[in-house]
């Protein structure tokens, strides 16, 4: 890993701003993944998946929801049900950081293999400095039009490091003769052939 970019040390600072890491370890095994995780940051997400062990995860949820609500700069704190997946997503929608504003996602699962856990450690292994190029450029390509969501990062990774894409339109070629599950595909191609809203503004490197 090379030297920490900006955006990743600010979203450190976030993470250990809003103190919920010892509270998330309480109760599992916490993790950073995602863009932070891989210093491979274009638009401001924070993702940490939770593998809980020692609670009820809707009771986990109601905690820290509860939590999240008295820190200050928080608002306002969604869940959504995902428990046909043994998971709850916690989100902050919006949380000032110094350059602008974060998005901050913590999935409480039973589940490990709905964590992000074996990808990080996956890329952290196999992305050169070549790769992580073509990576951010590919992100943010998509990030400038709004269509930077719905799994497409992780599909970015996939293809840059197992199918060798190299641009934008490469990926497409490489996503359209791929096999995905259906609901992925669907997904995905709903993101890419939506009209995208206002452009929003790109997160400095």
């Amino acid at each position: 890993m090379t030297e920490k970019s900006r955006l990743r040390i600010e979203a450190e600072q976030v993470i250990e701003y809003l103190d919920f890491m010892g509270l998330l370890n309480a109760y599992g095994h916490a993790r950073v993944v995602g863009s932070v995780a891989l210093d491979l940051i274009v638009k401001r997400d924070i993702d940490i998946h939770v593998l809980v062990l020692l609670r009820d995860i809707m009771d986990m949820a109601q905690h820290l929801m509860s939590v999240l609500l008295k820190a200050e700069g928080v608002s306002e704190v969604t869940v959504k049900d995902y428990r046909e997946r043994a998971s709850i997503k916690v989100g902050i929608d919006e949380y000032q950081g110094e350059s602008g504003p974060w998005s901050i996602d913590i999935w409480l699962t039973t589940d490990v293999s709905t964590t992000g856990f074996t990808l990080v450690d996956e890329l952290e292994e196999s992305l050169d400095g070549d790769m992580r190029e073509v990576v951010l450029t590919i992100k943010r390509h998509y990030h400038i039009r709004d269509l930077l969501q719905n799994g497409l990062s992780s599909l970015i990774y996939r293809a840059v490091t197992e199918g060798g894409v190299q641009n934008a339109n490469e990926f497409e070629q490489w996503l359209a003769r791929t096999q995905l599950r259906k609901q992925d595909r669907d997904s995905i191609l709903s993101s890419l052939t939506r009209r995208p809203k206002k452009a929003p503004k790109e997160s400095d490197p």
